[in-house]
């Protein structure tokens, strides 16, 4: 293949920002060089450049992360995400059936490794009191049913990474999980049946139900969820909860995955 100026300079960049991931968000200089086999004055030079641009961060500790224009970046990728334009039908549809609002969210781990869970499509429901939420609202993984089922499919390399030290930190009701063995049992119990449920543990009063949506490899992408007030959903959970888990898997297979099943 004929090689064009400046290639392999692009090539190498690449490579650097593709080491920046959930499981090392943050790295240092003597680390990206022994990780690329780049030499230091190549990597030293290769970051200054993308730090100009805004697509690599330096730290106050002079580490290095992902920088800001990324999220520029992504969020025109999220205009043009596969996930979201193939779950338009899906989602149109699990409203129609249920007369309930329902959200799509993905997981996001901040900067001090808090797993939070983000909103990335939502489709308002017929009531007048429902789960109204916002494209790109996030809130902490273990006060969602989105972020546990998002959390419960995550590797043990991902787990190790996570900060939940301060779960009491991110109380938002007083039957908020704060305690990580409590949180752990959840997530097992969650993965066994299929589906996460929350109740109160939000926002008093809101109680919500999620089922995951797997790729290709088999690796979890997203969570779908239906949220309302707890009077009108819990009598309901018979009837929302294989609904949930039926658009969940059928969304799963139109972006060629499968349910989860290793």
């Amino acid at each position: 293949m004929e090689k064009y100026a400046g290639t392999q300079a692009l090539s190498r960049a690449i490579k650097l920002i593709q080491l920046f991931n959930e499981h090392t968000p943050v790295r240092c200089l003597p680390d990206l060089v022994e990780a690329s086999g780049l030499k230091r004055t190549t990597v030293f030079r290769l970051l200054a450049a993308l730090e100009a641009e805004g697509v690599i961060r330096k730290t106050a500790a002079n580490e290095y992360t992902l920088g800001p224009e990324l999220i520029v970046w992504g969020g025109r990728a999220m205009r043009s995400n596969n996930l979201r334009t193939v779950s338009q039908p899906f989602l149109e549809q699990l409203v129609l059936d249920t007369t309930e609002s329902v959200t799509l969210d993905v997981l996001w781990i901040n900067d001090e490794k808090r797993p939070m869970s983000i909103v990335i499509e939502e489709k308002l429901g017929r009531h007048v009191m429902g789960m109204a939420q916002y494209i790109g609202g996030r809130f902490p993984a273990h006060t969602t049913s989105t972020g546990k089922v998002l959390l419960a499919w995550q590797s043990d390399a991902v787990w190790q990474t996570l900060n939940l030290s301060a779960l009491n930190t991110n109380t938002a009701t007083n039957k908020t999980i704060t305690d990580t063995t409590q949180l752990k049992q959840e997530l097992t119990a969650v993965r066994q049946q299929g589906y996460a449920i929350t109740q109160d543990e939000l926002e008093v009063g809101l109680t919500a139900v999620a089922a995951p949506i797997f790729d290709l490899h088999h690796n979890i992408q997203a969570a779908l969820c239906i949220g309302a007030p707890s009077s009108r959903i819990a009598p309901r959970f018979d009837e929302i909860i294989p609904k949930v888990q039926k658009t969940a898997q059928a969304i799963s297979v139109a972006i060629g995955g499968g349910n989860g099943e290793r």
